[in-house]
């Protein structure tokens, strides 16, 4: 009952404040006409006012005092003079309250809960929470999580809970710290020693700190614990010891079962440390995919069905050129087979496709022309013919060393450069450069070749648009 008369005497008060101007006395108020010309009279105040302090001549002031009458004159013959009077309205105004009062009391008890108990606003906020936590929000979880830990510090279940729930955000600086308050909860045990350095791996980067290094270490010497031993074969790897990193990587992914969620990863790693190391990926990982070798730069041998039959080896090279069309030595052999089973036209295809595909690869178009040429295809278009290698080039090549082929390679490239140096508007020639430094990975010659050719072709739109989408295929930054 006390708060509806509350709520009453407010809503009156607010109604009889609303209707004040409705219960004033008559009275004359000033018309428009009074107000226009107050106006220029200010006009006029500010114009003196900036004469005395020089900001206008006087010269000035009198021509803007003249617009100034003008204008007040004018106004004063169009606006009305006649003056207003206001009446009051009492009825109006106890209409106004009363409608006020009733709709509010009205608004309140339909919409309003009177008997609903007080609720803080931190109950509020909390209760919000909950239901976001239930609706599967993990900020919500966490927030929730984290204020049981600050009434409960001993509780291993809610830490752990908490790290998770950190690590599924991806703040995994915050994870770190509620694992290591987990691990000392269960004094060190491994499973959650090995998530603490995890998250405190991925914290810094994907790099294995030292204080880490020294969990996974603390984790295999109590258990066989795969997380820990790949990191720990990652450590090896960043601290360039490549060959225990893989010789980890490897016994790691022998102890695996073929189900085990993290062999993808592992042999992934061991993929890409076999092509740093430019070891035989087949001597590590006896059942690699095509896949596998030609991302490890090595060609796929080919079965023993495939050797013995040609319509099963050309089959087999087909599969793996779709899975891996960047293999000129495949391409090459494709096409000796399909010559020798008479069909010339699809020899002739797989010759070609290689081209395309390595349209900025001196050498190995050389190469590719020279299959053609032996399987009577000619030797290529004239543009090729002109920067290819010579034959000379090519049978001194098949003598080489792999790092005099390299070598050779580069000269070429470079010879290509200071030619383009001299015939600046030669629009291929800067695609064709820019292509070999793509493919023999050097990146700060490719985005200079890049600019280079820009600043060759700056008033030609097609040519920059040519350029510009090359080096967006090939992925070279530009500036």
């Amino acid at each position: 009952m006390t708060l509806w008369l509350i709520a009453g005497l407010v809503a009156l008060l607010v109604a009889l404040w609303l209707g004040r101007p409705f219960f004033r006395r008559g009275q004359i108020e000033a018309n428009e006409a009074e107000y226009a010309i107050s106006i220029y009279r200010d006009q006029q105040d500010e114009l003196q006012r900036d004469c005395d302090e020089g900001r206008i001549s006087e010269a000035e002031r009198d021509a803007a005092e003249r617009e100034i009458e003008r204008r007040t004159l004018r106004a004063a013959r169009n606006l009305d003079t006649s003056p207003s009077i206001g009446r009051p309205a009492p009825l109006l105004a106890a209409l106004a309250a009363l409608f006020v009062l009733a709709g509010s009391i009205g608004l309140y008890a339909w919409l309003g809960t009177p008997t609903a108990e007080d609720q803080p606003l931190a109950a509020r906020q909390a209760e919000m929470r909950e239901r976001l936590a239930q609706a599967g929000d993990l900020e919500s979880q966490a927030q929730i999580l984290a204020a049981r830990v600050e009434e409960n510090p001993d509780s291993f279940e809610d830490w752990w809970m908490l790290a998770r729930s950190y690590a599924a955000m991806g703040d995994h600086s915050m994870a770190a710290g509620a694992y290591r308050q987990a691990a000392r909860l269960r004094d060190d045990d491994p499973a959650v020693l090995s998530a603490y350095g995890e998250a405190m791996t991925l914290a810094n980067g994907n790099k294995v700190p030292m204080a880490a290094r020294l969990v996974f270490a603390q984790v295999q010497q109590k258990t066989d614990d795969p997380r820990a031993r790949y990191y720990l074969a990652l450590a090896k790897a960043q601290a360039q010891d490549f060959e225990g990193a893989l010789a980890g990587w490897v016994s790691l992914l022998q102890d695996s079962t073929a189900e085990a969620p993290w062999v993808p990863l592992v042999r992934r790693d061991i993929v890409n440390m076999v092509r740093f190391v430019e070891g035989d990926l087949l001597a590590v990982l006896p059942d690699a995919t095509p896949d596998e070798l030609a991302k490890a730069g090595q060609t796929p041998t080919p079965t023993a069905e495939a050797t013995t039959s040609p319509s099963a080896e050309i089959a087999a090279l087909k599969a793996s050129l779709t899975e891996t069309p960047k293999n000129w030595e495949a391409s090459i052999r494709l096409a000796r087979l399909e010559a020798a089973q008479g069909t010339p036209e699809a020899a002739q295809a797989a010759l070609e496709e290689a081209k395309r595909l390595y349209a900025g690869a001196p050498f190995v178009l050389a190469k590719l022309n020279e299959a053609g040429a032996e399987l009577g295809f000619g030797a290529g278009d004239d543009a090729t013919r002109r920067r290819g290698p010579s034959d000379a080039d090519v049978a001194a090549a098949s003598q080489m060393s792999e790092d005099e082929r390299d070598a050779m390679v580069r000269g070429m490239v470079d010879g290509l450069a200071t030619r383009l140096e001299a015939q600046p508007d030669d629009l291929e020639g800067w695609l064709m450069l820019i292509r070999s430094y793509a493919v023999l990975q050097l990146v700060p010659e490719a985005e200079g070749a890049v600019q280079d050719a820009k600043l060759a072709f700056q008033g030609n739109v097609e040519g920059l648009r040519e350029i510009e989408r090359l080096a967006l295929t090939l992925g070279i930054p530009q500036s």
